[in-house]
């Protein structure tokens, strides 16, 4: 039999995630899965372009990611590499992506935010039953949170709203004292959407949940397969916002050393899932390590109606 192995790289607004993996007997046996948090969507609302720390960060990211790639003996030409929202809003997403496309040999394509939602699904959906017929996922990235339900039986995506929220601008609202009133106009505006979506159980994907299932256990290190199928309840997320919504960078890094560089924006995420989940009445939340990443190597296209801006 033929070796199936690929590649696949989530550009996000706050990491960048590799994941390696065999899909040669039929199913995805995992060989190599890495996270660098790069902040890419650092005063994005600022200054409406990349921060050159975080296109250092990131080229620096993607430069050990496919000389990974090289060592397995994945072309560099088939690597699957999406960016998502902080690639559309940055006026110099187009000449950064140009230069590391020159340098490293790579192609990286700005997905829609319907890419988004489908991609992270279609990981989300891999290998994991559900007990409804219709579940309610929530990607929340550095930059943009994706809403997405979904009928697990038909494998089909029933409706989606992408909200112009994630855990880095947060973080940035919070510093400039803007937090309430930036929230409070998306959720005016987005209201009727809103409404649409609030359902007593979501099923939450991306570094921000999955970090705080983790700071639930109270654990130092990050323990994936204690974090992947992980059910918390509004009242555990009341706990965490509780007690560590007043918290610095360096207090959550001495109490949680696993959050690194995420320890940044970790207190922008907590807000943002504190007041996104009472908005949708959300009383249950299941963690799923899967995600955009698994959604790509899967599928191991993207469509072009998929790719921002051909769309």
């Amino acid at each position: 039999m033929n070796k199936d192995i690929r590649a696949s790289i989530d550009i996000g607004s706050n990491s960048v995630l590799l994941l390696i993996g065999d899909l040669s007997h039929g199913y995805l046996k995992e060989i190599s899965k890495k996270s660098e948090v790069t902040a890419l969507g650092r005063e994005l609302d600022l200054n409406k372009s990349f921060h050159p720390d975080s296109m250092k960060a990131t080229y620096e990211a993607l430069k050990g990611y496919v000389e990974e790639c090289d060592s397995l003996g994945i072309s560099r030409d088939k690597i699957i590499i999406t960016a998502t929202e902080a690639a559309r809003v940055a006026a110099n997403s187009t000449d950064f992506f140009n230069k590391v496309t020159q340098e490293l040999l790579i192609k990286i394509h700005t997905i829609t935010s319907e890419a988004e939602a489908y991609f992270s699904t279609k990981g989300i959906l891999h290998n994991t039953s559900f007990k409804n017929e219709v579940i309610t996922i929530i990607d929340i990235g550095g930059a943009s949170t994706e809403l997405i339900r979904v009928n697990t039986k038909k494998m089909e995506i029933v409706d989606t709203v992408s909200l112009p929220v994630g855990a880095v601008r947060s973080s940035q609202w919070l510093i400039d004292d803007l937090f309430v009133q930036n929230l409070q106009k998306i959720f005016t505006d987005f209201r009727g959407q809103l409404d649409k979506f609030q359902t007593k159980e979501l099923y939450c994907v991306a570094g921000t949940m999955t970090s705080l299932g983790n700071m639930h256990l109270n654990r130092k290190d990050f323990i994936e397969d204690d974090v992947h199928g992980l059910t918390l309840v509004s009242e555990d997320i009341d706990g965490l916002f509780k007690k560590y919504s007043d918290y610095g960078i360096q207090e959550f890094l001495d109490e949680f050393p696993f959050l690194q560089k995420r320890s940044g924006s970790i207190r922008g995420g907590l807000y943002l899932v504190y007041h996104l989940i009472h908005r949708l009445l959300a009383k249950e939340l299941t963690i799923s390590t899967y995600g955009l990443r698994y959604g790509t190597l899967l599928e191991g296209i993207v469509k072009k109606e998929f790719i921002y801006g051909n769309s």
